[in-house]
């Protein structure tokens, strides 16, 4: 009987031990991220922790750990190793101001830019690009640091924003014209949001975005989605595009939903940006 015993110990034991060695010998990899403003506090880097590690549990990833480097004032997140370092950079980097701009159509642009402006000739054109398409054209990430000098010198045309949207493996980066308002504004902001969420919809498996509007921002984007039928609206993450949805009825009662082919996981960014604080500072991932 004893022997018995003692073998069923020793089978768990055995069992034990393997699942730490699996455990322990996970693949992992390592992402450090530096604030991109001047010096962060110490109590701001610990909050900064608790809203990326908020971002990514509301995103879906559970198994990461955040580590604090207080003496160089930077972070450094032990993810899977299989995790995707471009789909999260958004909501490891970002402040998280979110925003709407109306956009320019592709005939304004034209009106806004010369053919021969500096700007065309370091950006690839878009192919078959529709009349209601917003961008002035892409940039492979190799060349986008050439357009971002150009930019630095840029001097805005009238009321337009020029704004990078997502990484693209097929074009890379594309450059957005976005109009703001007389005061140089966005549309609408994040304190006009009242929800943003995941539902699914009735007609396929494919999810979709409903943002809830707060009663004083329902009128202002009403009337915008009066004067932008089939136009774009951007939706803006910090200075980003994230999306850019075409305008195929008035909105008036303060109800959107942004359809798109998102996977659950696309669907889920704006919502863990939205359902987190702020970060008190953007941050860069140290190459």
């Amino acid at each position: 009987m004893k022997s018995i015993i003692y073998l069923i110990i020793s089978i768990i034991i055995s069992l034990t031990l393997t699942s730490a060695v699996q455990k322990n010998t996970e693949k992992t990899k390592s992402i450090t991220l530096q604030a991109t403003g001047k010096s962060i506090s110490l109590t701001s880097l610990k909050h900064s922790s608790e809203i990326i590690s908020a971002r990514l549990k509301l995103y879906g990833l559970n198994s990461f750990e955040v580590k604090l480097l207080a003496d160089k004032g930077e972070l450094v997140l032990i993810l899977p190793e299989n995790t995707s370092t471009s789909e999260i950079e958004g909501l490891i980097t970002l402040k998280g101001e979110v925003s709407f701009y109306e956009t320019f159509d592709r005939d304004e642009i034209a009106g806004l830019f010369r053919s021969d402006n500096q700007i065309f000739k370091l950006l690839s054109p878009i192919e078959e690009q529709k009349p209601f398409d917003p961008r002035l054209g892409c940039s492979l990430t190799e060349n986008r640091k050439k357009v971002d000098e150009y930019l630095l010198s840029y001097k805005s045309t009238g009321n337009c924003k020029l704004a990078w949207g997502s990484e693209s493996k097929k074009s890379g980066y594309c450059l957005f014209a976005l109009k703001t308002n007389a005061d140089g504004k966005a549309l609408l902001v994040r304190s006009d949001f009242d929800s943003v969420k995941i539902i699914k919809r009735k007609d396929t498996e494919e999810p979709k975005i409903q943002i809830r509007l707060k009663p004083a921002a329902i009128g202002i984007f009403a009337e915008a989605t009066k004067s932008n039928f089939n136009k774009a609206i951007a939706i803006v993450i910090d200075d980003c595009v994230y999306s850019s949805p075409v305008v195929k009825s008035a909105i008036d009662k303060g109800e959107i939903e942004v359809t798109g082919s998102f996977t659950e996981m696309e669907a889920g960014y704006l919502p863990a940006i939205f359902d987190s604080e702020q970060l008190p500072s953007g941050f860069k991932i140290l190459k």
